[in-house]
């Protein structure tokens, strides 16, 4: 005898939509595209609740293949579908062999499918697990924040296959500046952010203050020296040597102040990691 029962469902207000209809589900296929409606899909935890029903009710995985084992069903897919569109494919089901109508609520207890690595200059960084649509910043946030030594300089990986992967190098600046093309700039899930470190590069020898200095952008030979305080009083201006690293070998750049700073000879753009050594006077 068929019972009547009515169907009830939850909706969450969050956003993932799949990228093609194919029966094949990975961890991570899907992608946002619009507000206010969660797709579900591998690892989700859901709970459904069958009013009257207690041996239905419980909470179910959302397995690697986007389907969920319910009693007397057996296997459901609902993976890249809404908790309402599943719900009501539960209500069907239901109602084809077991009753007339069908009193259920579905909601999602863990998101687990909508994921982002975070690795570099961040307090927390790891694999975060999203409930919405989010942009760069808005993952950043979730992982405390930047670091103290974190730098302008963000990589977003997005994987395109199983081998491949399109790059896009980033600055701060283009985040959160409206007039740039990735204001705002949305993560998509199996994305993953690098957040490089500060540049640094390093002075030793006769200069006032020798030690380690953040690298900031075009800073040239003598701006570097008049971070450390300038030549100190028995420095060569003469005889000024850059250590630069380039894949596995280090070059030795020989520049003279003297000639550089009368338009002599060229003022050379400082790298990250390099080493400036102004040497001593002989006498």
């Amino acid at each position: 005898m068929k019972w009547n029962i009515l169907i009830v469902v939850f909706l969450t207000s969050f956003a993932i939509f799949p990228q093609n209809k194919s029966s094949s589900v990975k961890e991570g296929d899907l992608f946002i595209k619009e507000a206010n409606v969660y797709y579900l899909g591998p690892k989700d935890i859901i709970n459904i609740v069958v009013f009257g029903e207690p041996q239905l009710s419980g909470d179910y995985e959302v397995n690697n293949e986007g389907k969920i084992r319910f009693p007397l069903l057996g296997d459901v897919a609902v993976s890249k579908l809404t908790p309402q569109e599943a719900a009501e494919k539960i209500e069907k089901l239901l109602e084809k062999d077991y009753f007339v109508d069908a009193q259920v609520s579905l909601t999602v207890k863990e998101y687990k499918s909508f994921w982002v690595n975070v690795i570099g200059e961040v307090k927390n960084p790891g694999k975060k697990f999203l409930k919405s649509q989010a942009t760069i910043l808005d993952v950043i946030a979730d992982c405390s924040g930047f670091s103290s030594e974190a730098g302008d300089s963000i990589t977003l990986k997005r994987p395109i296959s199983d081998k491949e992967s399109n790059i896009l190098q980033l600055t701060l600046k283009d985040l959160t500046e409206p007039e740039s093309p990735h204001f705002n700039y949305k993560v998509m899930p199996g994305d993953t952010i690098i957040v490089h470190q500060k540049p640094y590069f390093y002075i030793q020898g006769e200069v006032q203050k020798p030690g380690k200095y953040e690298l900031t952008k075009d800073l040239t030979l003598l701006q570097a020296i008049a971070l450390a305080g300038g030549p100190a009083k028995f420095a060569n201006e003469k005889d000024v040597e850059i250590y630069r690293v380039e894949g596995d070998q280090t070059f030795v750049i020989k520049k003279n102040l003297k000639d550089i700073k009368k338009k002599e000879e060229e003022d050379i753009s400082i790298k990250p990691m390099d080493t400036i050594i102004v040497n001593k006077r002989t006498f």
